[in-house]
């Protein structure tokens, strides 16, 4: 299982929102290395990206009811089948 960047099989990394179809990002690997640090989480990765949601919400608290709409980034290639591009 991968937990780290720095384990992350692909060079490139895509982060969607399941709130915001349109909202998507395609980023290097590399400079999300050079970015977030080696030891950097694959947690922090969607985090990191979603700074600028307009709908922000800290993961694992809970909202004030189930219909408000909080930022929900996520690794579009783990689980996949498809890869985004080559391996390094």
């Amino acid at each position: 299982m991968i937990l780290r960047l720095v384990d992350f099989p692909y060079r490139r990394v895509r982060v969607a929102c399941l709130w915001c179809p349109r909202r998507r990002g395609d980023y290097c690997t590399g400079r999300l290395i050079a970015r977030l640090g080696p030891g950097a989480s694959l947690d922090a990765v969607p985090l990191a990206v979603a700074v600028t949601c307009r709908w922000p919400k800290a993961w694992g608290k809970r909202g004030p009811n189930q219909y408000v709409p909080w930022c929900r980034p996520y690794l579009q290639d783990l689980g996949s089948d498809r890869p985004p591009d080559r391996q390094i």
